[in-house]
Protein backbone atom coordinates (compact mmCIF):
# COMPACT_ATOMS: atom_id res chain seq x y z
CA UNK A 1 0.00 0.00 0.00
CA UNK A 2 2.82 2.41 0.86
CA UNK A 3 4.58 1.53 -2.38
CA UNK A 4 1.42 2.15 -4.42
CA UNK A 5 0.93 5.49 -2.66
CA UNK A 6 4.50 6.52 -3.44
CA UNK A 7 4.06 5.48 -7.07
CA UNK A 8 0.93 7.64 -7.32
CA UNK A 9 2.74 10.64 -5.88
CA UNK A 10 5.63 10.25 -8.31
CA UNK A 11 3.19 9.81 -11.21
CA UNK A 12 1.45 13.06 -10.28
CA UNK A 13 4.77 14.92 -10.11
CA UNK A 14 5.77 13.46 -13.48
CA UNK A 15 2.44 14.52 -15.02
CA UNK A 16 2.77 17.99 -13.49
CA UNK A 17 6.21 18.46 -15.05
CA UNK A 18 4.96 17.21 -18.41
CA UNK A 19 2.11 19.71 -18.46
CA UNK A 20 4.44 22.51 -17.41
CA UNK A 21 6.90 21.64 -20.18
CA UNK A 22 4.03 21.99 -22.67
CA UNK A 23 3.40 25.57 -21.52
CA UNK A 24 0.24 24.96 -19.47
CA UNK A 25 -0.30 27.50 -16.67
CA UNK A 26 -0.02 26.52 -13.01
CA UNK A 27 -3.69 26.88 -12.20
CA UNK A 28 -4.77 25.01 -15.31
CA UNK A 29 -2.24 22.28 -14.56
CA UNK A 30 -3.67 21.64 -11.09
CA UNK A 31 -7.21 21.66 -12.49
CA UNK A 32 -6.19 19.06 -15.07
CA UNK A 33 -4.51 16.90 -12.44
CA UNK A 34 -7.59 17.14 -10.21
CA UNK A 35 -9.83 15.95 -13.05
CA UNK A 36 -7.48 13.04 -13.77
CA UNK A 37 -7.24 11.66 -10.19
CA UNK A 38 -9.81 10.05 -7.90
CA UNK A 39 -10.26 9.43 -4.20
CA UNK A 40 -7.65 10.70 -1.74
CA UNK A 41 -5.27 11.92 -4.41
CA UNK A 42 -8.02 14.03 -5.96
CA UNK A 43 -8.64 15.67 -2.58
CA UNK A 44 -4.88 16.19 -2.10
CA UNK A 45 -4.53 17.94 -5.46
CA UNK A 46 -7.57 20.08 -4.71
CA UNK A 47 -5.95 21.15 -1.45
CA UNK A 48 -2.72 21.97 -3.34
CA UNK A 49 -4.69 24.07 -5.83
CA UNK A 50 -6.36 25.95 -2.97
CA UNK A 51 -2.97 26.64 -1.38
CA UNK A 52 -1.66 27.93 -4.71
CA UNK A 53 -4.64 30.28 -5.05
CA UNK A 54 -3.95 31.56 -1.53
CA UNK A 55 -0.47 32.59 -2.66
CA UNK A 56 1.58 30.05 -0.72
CA UNK A 57 5.08 29.18 -2.04
CA UNK A 58 5.29 26.23 -4.41
CA UNK A 59 7.65 24.40 -2.05
CA UNK A 60 4.89 24.45 0.59
CA UNK A 61 2.22 23.51 -1.95
CA UNK A 62 4.08 20.30 -2.84
CA UNK A 63 4.54 19.19 0.77
CA UNK A 64 1.58 16.86 0.31
CA UNK A 65 3.42 14.92 -2.40
CA UNK A 66 7.05 15.29 -1.23
CA UNK A 67 7.29 13.88 2.29
CA UNK A 68 11.06 13.43 2.59
CA UNK A 69 12.59 16.36 4.55
CA UNK A 70 15.72 16.51 2.37
CA UNK A 71 13.63 16.63 -0.80
CA UNK A 72 11.59 19.47 0.67
CA UNK A 73 14.77 21.37 1.42
CA UNK A 74 15.81 20.95 -2.21
CA UNK A 75 12.48 22.38 -3.37
CA UNK A 76 12.86 25.36 -1.04
CA UNK A 77 16.36 25.97 -2.43
CA UNK A 78 15.12 25.62 -6.01
CA UNK A 79 12.35 28.15 -5.42
CA UNK A 80 14.82 30.61 -3.87
CA UNK A 81 16.95 30.33 -7.00
CA UNK A 82 13.91 30.64 -9.31
CA UNK A 83 14.49 27.11 -10.68
CA UNK A 84 11.58 25.30 -9.04
CA UNK A 85 10.74 23.04 -11.99
CA UNK A 86 14.35 21.93 -12.29
CA UNK A 87 14.44 21.21 -8.56
CA UNK A 88 11.22 19.22 -8.83
CA UNK A 89 12.75 17.20 -11.67
CA UNK A 90 15.69 16.33 -9.42
CA UNK A 91 13.29 15.31 -6.65
CA UNK A 92 11.45 13.07 -9.12
CA UNK A 93 14.66 11.44 -10.38
CA UNK A 94 16.06 10.83 -6.90
CA UNK A 95 12.74 9.57 -5.50
CA UNK A 96 12.32 7.21 -8.45
CA UNK A 97 15.81 5.81 -7.89
CA UNK A 98 15.13 5.29 -4.18
CA UNK A 99 11.83 3.58 -4.94
CA UNK A 100 13.48 1.24 -7.45
CA UNK A 101 16.24 0.38 -4.99
CA UNK A 102 13.66 -0.39 -2.30
CA UNK A 103 11.84 -2.68 -4.70
CA UNK A 104 15.07 -4.50 -5.56
CA UNK A 105 15.90 -4.87 -1.86
CA UNK A 106 12.42 -6.19 -1.05
CA UNK A 107 12.61 -8.70 -3.89
CA UNK A 108 16.09 -9.76 -2.78
CA UNK A 109 15.13 -10.20 0.89
CA UNK A 110 11.63 -11.64 0.42
CA UNK A 111 12.44 -15.34 0.12
CA UNK A 112 15.42 -15.34 2.53
CA UNK A 113 13.20 -13.68 5.16
CA UNK A 114 10.47 -16.28 4.61
CA UNK A 115 12.99 -19.09 4.97
CA UNK A 116 14.56 -17.45 8.01
CA UNK A 117 11.15 -17.05 9.65
CA UNK A 118 10.42 -20.74 9.09
CA UNK A 119 13.81 -21.67 10.53
CA UNK A 120 13.23 -19.49 13.58
CA UNK A 121 9.83 -21.10 14.10
CA UNK A 122 11.26 -24.60 13.82
CA UNK A 123 14.18 -23.62 16.03
CA UNK A 124 11.81 -22.23 18.68
CA UNK A 125 9.78 -25.47 18.71
CA UNK A 126 12.97 -27.51 18.91
CA UNK A 127 14.44 -25.34 21.69
CA UNK A 128 11.27 -25.33 23.81
CA UNK A 129 10.00 -28.91 23.47
CA UNK A 130 12.46 -31.32 21.85
CA UNK A 131 15.83 -30.01 22.99
CA UNK A 132 15.13 -30.12 26.79
CA UNK A 133 14.00 -33.76 26.55
CA UNK A 134 17.11 -34.75 24.63
CA UNK A 135 19.31 -33.02 27.21
CA UNK A 136 17.91 -35.24 29.96
CA UNK A 137 19.41 -38.25 28.14
CA UNK A 138 22.86 -36.70 27.66
CA UNK A 139 25.61 -36.01 30.21
CA UNK A 140 26.31 -32.42 29.18
CA UNK A 141 28.84 -31.86 31.96
CA UNK A 142 31.34 -34.15 30.27
CA UNK A 143 31.33 -32.07 27.06
CA UNK A 144 33.65 -29.19 26.23
CA UNK A 145 34.33 -26.77 23.38
CA UNK A 146 31.74 -26.07 20.69
CA UNK A 147 29.58 -29.06 21.61
CA UNK A 148 29.16 -27.76 25.16
CA UNK A 149 28.06 -24.35 23.82
CA UNK A 150 25.58 -25.82 21.33
CA UNK A 151 24.04 -28.15 23.94
CA UNK A 152 23.79 -25.53 26.69
CA UNK A 153 20.27 -24.60 27.76
CA UNK A 154 20.72 -20.88 27.02
CA UNK A 155 22.16 -21.18 23.49
CA UNK A 156 18.97 -21.51 21.42
CA UNK A 157 16.86 -19.07 23.49
CA UNK A 158 19.72 -16.55 23.40
CA UNK A 159 20.15 -17.00 19.64
CA UNK A 160 16.43 -16.57 19.05
CA UNK A 161 16.18 -13.44 21.21
CA UNK A 162 19.35 -11.97 19.67
CA UNK A 163 18.08 -12.40 16.10
CA UNK A 164 14.67 -11.02 17.08
CA UNK A 165 16.14 -7.92 18.74
CA UNK A 166 18.57 -7.32 15.84
CA UNK A 167 15.80 -7.60 13.24
CA UNK A 168 13.50 -5.31 15.23
CA UNK A 169 16.29 -2.74 15.65
CA UNK A 170 17.13 -2.71 11.95
CA UNK A 171 13.47 -2.39 11.03
CA UNK A 172 12.89 0.44 13.52
CA UNK A 173 15.93 2.40 12.33
CA UNK A 174 14.89 1.90 8.72
CA UNK A 175 11.41 3.22 9.45
CA UNK A 176 12.86 6.30 11.12
CA UNK A 177 15.21 6.91 8.20
CA UNK A 178 18.39 6.19 10.11
CA UNK A 179 21.28 4.54 8.30
CA UNK A 180 23.06 1.60 9.85
CA UNK A 181 26.55 2.81 10.85
CA UNK A 182 28.47 0.34 8.67
CA UNK A 183 31.46 1.08 6.49
CA UNK A 184 29.85 -0.70 3.54
CA UNK A 185 27.11 1.95 3.35
CA UNK A 186 29.28 4.94 4.28
CA UNK A 187 30.25 5.66 0.68
CA UNK A 188 26.62 5.44 -0.40
CA UNK A 189 25.66 7.96 2.26
CA UNK A 190 28.53 10.25 1.20
CA UNK A 191 27.45 10.10 -2.44
CA UNK A 192 23.84 10.81 -1.45
CA UNK A 193 24.72 13.88 0.65
CA UNK A 194 27.14 15.09 -2.06
CA UNK A 195 24.41 14.80 -4.67
CA UNK A 196 21.99 16.82 -2.56
CA UNK A 197 24.61 19.49 -1.85
CA UNK A 198 25.70 19.77 -5.49
CA UNK A 199 22.07 19.90 -6.65
CA UNK A 200 21.18 22.72 -4.28
CA UNK A 201 24.39 24.59 -5.13
CA UNK A 202 23.58 24.34 -8.84
CA UNK A 203 20.02 25.52 -8.27
CA UNK A 204 21.23 28.59 -6.38
CA UNK A 205 24.35 29.49 -8.34
CA UNK A 206 23.04 31.12 -11.50
CA UNK A 207 22.55 34.83 -10.95
CA UNK A 208 22.64 34.58 -7.17
CA UNK A 209 25.66 36.74 -6.38
CA UNK A 210 28.92 35.67 -4.75
CA UNK A 211 29.78 32.14 -3.68
CA UNK A 212 29.76 33.18 -0.02
CA UNK A 213 26.24 34.54 -0.44
CA UNK A 214 25.16 31.26 -2.06
CA UNK A 215 26.61 29.18 0.82
CA UNK A 216 24.96 31.51 3.32
CA UNK A 217 21.57 30.98 1.69
CA UNK A 218 22.11 27.22 1.65
CA UNK A 219 22.83 27.32 5.39
CA UNK A 220 19.29 28.51 6.14
CA UNK A 221 17.60 25.31 7.13
CA UNK A 222 17.63 22.37 9.51
CA UNK A 223 18.81 19.50 7.30
CA UNK A 224 22.19 17.86 6.78
CA UNK A 225 23.00 19.94 3.71
CA UNK A 226 22.19 23.14 5.61
CA UNK A 227 24.48 22.03 8.46
CA UNK A 228 27.34 21.45 6.02
CA UNK A 229 26.76 24.83 4.39
CA UNK A 230 26.62 26.51 7.81
CA UNK A 231 29.98 25.09 8.85
CA UNK A 232 31.49 26.03 5.48
CA UNK A 233 30.17 29.57 5.79
CA UNK A 234 31.75 29.91 9.23
CA UNK A 235 35.13 28.78 7.86
CA UNK A 236 34.82 31.11 4.86
CA UNK A 237 34.01 33.99 7.20
CA UNK A 238 37.21 33.14 9.06
CA UNK A 239 39.21 33.59 5.84
CA UNK A 240 39.16 30.16 4.16
CA UNK A 241 38.49 29.69 0.45
CA UNK A 242 35.52 27.61 -0.69
CA UNK A 243 37.62 24.55 -1.52
CA UNK A 244 39.52 24.66 1.78
CA UNK A 245 36.28 25.15 3.72
CA UNK A 246 34.65 22.16 2.00
CA UNK A 247 37.72 19.91 2.31
CA UNK A 248 37.06 19.41 6.03
CA UNK A 249 33.57 17.98 5.45
CA UNK A 250 33.63 14.18 5.70
CA UNK A 251 30.42 13.64 3.71
CA UNK A 252 31.50 15.57 0.61
CA UNK A 253 33.29 13.73 -2.19
CA UNK A 254 36.87 14.93 -2.78
CA UNK A 255 36.33 15.08 -6.53
CA UNK A 256 33.45 17.52 -6.09
CA UNK A 257 35.40 19.58 -3.57
CA UNK A 258 38.22 20.01 -6.12
CA UNK A 259 35.69 21.36 -8.61
CA UNK A 260 34.62 24.06 -6.15
CA UNK A 261 37.95 25.80 -6.62
CA UNK A 262 37.76 25.51 -10.41
CA UNK A 263 34.23 26.88 -10.47
CA UNK A 264 35.09 29.76 -8.15
CA UNK A 265 38.07 30.87 -10.26
CA UNK A 266 36.26 30.53 -13.60
CA UNK A 267 33.00 32.06 -12.33
CA UNK A 268 31.05 29.06 -13.71
CA UNK A 269 30.36 27.22 -10.46
CA UNK A 270 26.68 26.74 -11.26
CA UNK A 271 27.20 25.19 -14.72
CA UNK A 272 30.03 22.96 -13.45
CA UNK A 273 27.90 21.70 -10.57
CA UNK A 274 24.96 21.14 -12.91
CA UNK A 275 27.07 18.93 -15.18
CA UNK A 276 28.73 17.05 -12.34
CA UNK A 277 25.40 16.48 -10.59
CA UNK A 278 24.41 13.90 -13.22
CA UNK A 279 27.76 12.13 -12.84
CA UNK A 280 27.34 11.90 -9.06
CA UNK A 281 23.82 10.52 -9.55
CA UNK A 282 25.06 7.81 -11.95
CA UNK A 283 27.84 6.84 -9.55
CA UNK A 284 25.43 6.72 -6.62
CA UNK A 285 22.95 4.55 -8.51
CA UNK A 286 25.69 2.17 -9.66
CA UNK A 287 27.12 1.91 -6.14
CA UNK A 288 23.82 0.91 -4.54
CA UNK A 289 23.10 -1.65 -7.27
CA UNK A 290 26.53 -3.21 -6.77
CA UNK A 291 25.95 -3.28 -3.00
CA UNK A 292 22.61 -5.04 -3.46
CA UNK A 293 24.24 -7.57 -5.80
CA UNK A 294 26.88 -8.33 -3.14
CA UNK A 295 24.27 -8.65 -0.39
CA UNK A 296 22.47 -11.56 -2.09
CA UNK A 297 25.20 -14.22 -1.60
CA UNK A 298 25.72 -12.94 1.96
CA UNK A 299 22.05 -13.52 2.79
CA UNK A 300 22.06 -17.03 1.40
CA UNK A 301 25.38 -17.74 3.11
CA UNK A 302 23.84 -16.70 6.43
CA UNK A 303 20.87 -19.00 5.79
CA UNK A 304 23.23 -21.86 4.97
CA UNK A 305 25.05 -21.39 8.27
CA UNK A 306 21.74 -21.31 10.16
CA UNK A 307 20.46 -24.50 8.52
CA UNK A 308 23.77 -26.30 9.10
CA UNK A 309 23.84 -25.27 12.76
CA UNK A 310 20.26 -26.39 13.40
CA UNK A 311 20.77 -29.78 11.78
CA UNK A 312 24.05 -30.28 13.63
CA UNK A 313 22.46 -29.51 16.99
CA UNK A 314 19.70 -31.98 16.17
CA UNK A 315 22.23 -34.65 15.21
CA UNK A 316 24.64 -34.06 18.12
CA UNK A 317 22.38 -35.20 21.02
CA UNK A 318 21.35 -38.29 19.05
CA UNK A 319 25.01 -39.11 18.41
CA UNK A 320 25.92 -38.68 22.11
CA UNK A 321 22.96 -40.78 23.25
CA UNK A 322 24.01 -43.61 20.94
CA UNK A 323 27.64 -43.39 22.12
CA UNK A 324 26.57 -43.58 25.78
CA UNK A 325 24.46 -46.70 25.33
Amino acid sequence: MVRDQLSKELAIIRRFLRLQSRGVGLKKTFETLELHERGKMKLAIREMRNQLEQGRPLANVFEGLVTDPRMREMLVTAERGHHFLEGLEQVLVLSTMRRNLRQELSQLARYPLVILTMLLGLGAIYALYIFPKLLTMVEVDTLDGLNAILLSRWFFPGLFVGLLVTGAGLYWNGRRGRLVPLRVVERGRRLYVTYLFVSELALLSEGQGSVRHIIERLSRGDGEVASIARRMHERMSAGCELEAAARQERLLEHEVVSLFGVGTVSGELGSIMMIHRDLVFEEMELYWKQLIAKAEPMLYGFLTVMVTMIFYTIYLPVKLIMSQL
